[in-house]
Order: C-alpha cells, then structure tokens, then sequence
C-alpha cells in the first residue's frame, strides 16, 4: 500500500486521499479532471457505516502533483499538456 493511502489497493486511490496527498483543492482537482489532465473517477467502493467512496486510479496521484507543481510555476494550458509526463488522458 502506499504511505499515507486509506484505501488497502495499490490500484486506487480515495478522492479525499489524493487531494490531502497531491495538495490540490476540490476545484483545482475539479478543473484538473474537467480539462482532461486527470482521469475520471475509476468508481465507487461501499465503506460500510461512512457510505459510498469515490476512487481514483493509484497513477492520478503523480500526475496530480506534478499538476500541482507545474501549476505553481505558471505554467498553464498546452504547455502544461506538453510537459505532463506519461500518456495522455482521454474522456
């Protein structure tokens, strides 16, 4: 499992886990997601008692930190597409 992960799977990722461990905010995540340089949720998983979960893939969190970190210097749109590491999200 990876440090700080809640979820016991090496493959996803709660939403509430990848915003505390990639340090962007619902909106920016949102935006991320809507923009097409996050994947969609992989699905739900039932917690028990705490409700339904939304999950990531495991692989959103890097890419959302390196979101995060090109993001906090400037770079914005294309050139953010073009740097991203790893093969391209589509919707």
């Amino acid at each position: 499992m990876r440090e700080g992960m809640s979820v016991a799977t090496e493959d996803r990722i709660e939403v509430k886990e990848l915003l505390r461990l990639s340090g962007m905010t619902p909106a920016q995540l949102h935006h991320s997601v809507e923009d097409g340089l996050l994947p969609r949720p992989c699905g739900r998983y039932w917690a028990g008692g705490g409700g339904s979960r939304t999950c990531y893939p495991a692989w959103a969190l890097e890419r959302a930190r390196d979101i995060k970190r090109l993001r906090s210097h400037g770079i914005y749109g294309q050139q953010l597409r073009e740097m991203l590491p790893g093969e391209k999200v589509w919707l």
